[in-house]
């Protein structure tokens, strides 16, 4: 089997609330949606999830580039899909980070050989070991009276976990946010803080030492990516487990974060390590530490969720927390895909959702579908798809 075509289509998906966060407020998802097509007539499908230039350093304009001029006629073209390690790594020596862009390509390649082997790609990855995938809701930043309402409905939709982004305001802000969604939701239920690097040192710690005593499961990456040494320094002052996101992004990252003890566990987007098999030399980093990880999303479709559903299925260690692999809640703000059947979206079926939990889709492949009538409904305006290959 070989590769013959790949086709990249910008997409912009609007959302139903925007996410404010310390970063700003997101009001959309500009996505890629990337097809590889092969000489056996079987095409990989995937998606990136929303980029964003602060957090990841990509955008829909880059992501293509790469795939068009750097990935494509020198690396995938005319190689066998099956590759993945060999692709993966001459990505790597093609372009230094850019993640997302390579992460795109790896599912699409996993896409093709699930679909090949007419088997789930969680059975490529090791089989299906947590079959059910519990999920924490992540909540934007707010007034306290507004978070507070959501907080207890998301509770009573079936959420055992919820995190809260922060930074957005100040510091005394954020802490009666806090405060009152840990007061609408009892004590029953683990509330987390994502600061998204918002914070300087002395607000980290200011608001951190504040909001111990509503027992704060997590605090995501409460400072700048680059502060390591700030981290493990704040790590030791307070009484909130630490979990760096941004800091966290190639292997070496976690090797640095792991000898300076600047973490209690970690936060992973698949996108952020560079695709399926990069993340799962992440995890196993973090396993060997005997470190927990918490797995998000690039507020992504049903086609960027299925690659998470699959790849959590498959990993024992990503089974011992809550997940936060919620793309399409987060994109059309719903609590699941079963009260709320999604006809839109760029997934014909979208992955199950359901009080709760994550359900990984079972057919070849990652078991979804294009929505070609949505393709071209979202297309991003002013920017056209393009076609390498034949």
């Amino acid at each position: 089997m070989k590769i013959t075509k790949i086709e990249c289509i910008p997409v912009s998906l609007k959302f139903a609330k925007p996410v404010v966060m310390s970063g700003g407020a997101e009001a959309a998802s500009h996505v890629v949606v990337v097809k590889i097509h092969t000489d056996e007539g079987i095409t990989g499908i995937s998606e990136t999830g929303g980029t964003s230039p602060w957090y990841m350093g990509e955008s829909q304009d880059s992501i293509m580039h790469n795939i068009n001029k750097v990935y494509g006629p020198g690396i995938l073209l005319g190689e066998d899909p099956f590759n993945i390690e060999k692709i993966v790594a001459r990505m790597d020596k093609a372009a230094k980070g850019n993640n997302q862009s390579k992460a795109v390509i790896d599912y699409a390649l996993h896409d093709i050989m699930g679909k090949a082997l007419g088997v789930p790609v969680y059975k490529l990855l090791g089989g299906l070991v947590n079959e059910k995938i519990p999920l924490a809701f992540v909540m934007s930043s707010g007034t306290a009276e507004a978070v507070g309402a959501e907080g207890k409905a998301l509770v009573k939709a079936g959420f055992k976990g919820l995190k809260l982004k922060v930074g957005a305001r100040t510091p005394d802000e954020d802490i009666e946010m806090i405060g009152a969604l840990r007061e609408a939701v009892g004590n029953k239920v683990k509330v987390m803080i994502d600061a998204n690097g918002g914070w300087l040192y002395h607000q980290a710690l200011y608001v951190l030492k504040k909001v111990a005593r509503y027992d704060i499961f997590v605090a995501e990456q409460p400072m700048p990516w680059w502060d390591i040494d700030g981290l493990a320094r704040l790590r030791r002052k307070v009484d909130v487990p630490i979990f760096p996101d941004e800091s966290a992004v190639e292997l070496n990252d976690l090797i640095k974060i792991i000898e300076r003890e600047a973490a209690d566990g970690f936060f992973l987007k698949v996108p952020k390590a560079g695709g399926i098999l990069k993340s799962q030399k992440w995890v196993a980093i973090a396993q060997a530490a005997n470190l927990p990880v918490m797995c998000g999303c690039m507020i992504d479709s049903g086609l960027g969720a299925a690659v998470e559903a699959h790849f959590l299925a498959a990993t024992e260690w990503m089974g011992k927390i809550e997940q936060e692999a919620i793309g399409p809640l987060n994109l059309y703000n719903i609590p699941d895909t079963v009260t709320t059947p999604l006809k839109n979206d760029l997934a014909v079926k979208v992955p199950r959702y359901e009080k709760g939990f994550l359900y990984p889709p079972s057919g070849p492949g990652f078991g979804v579908e294009l929505n070609e009538k949505a393709i071209r409904r979202f297309a991003t305006p002013g920017k056209s798809p393009t076609v390498l290959g034949k």
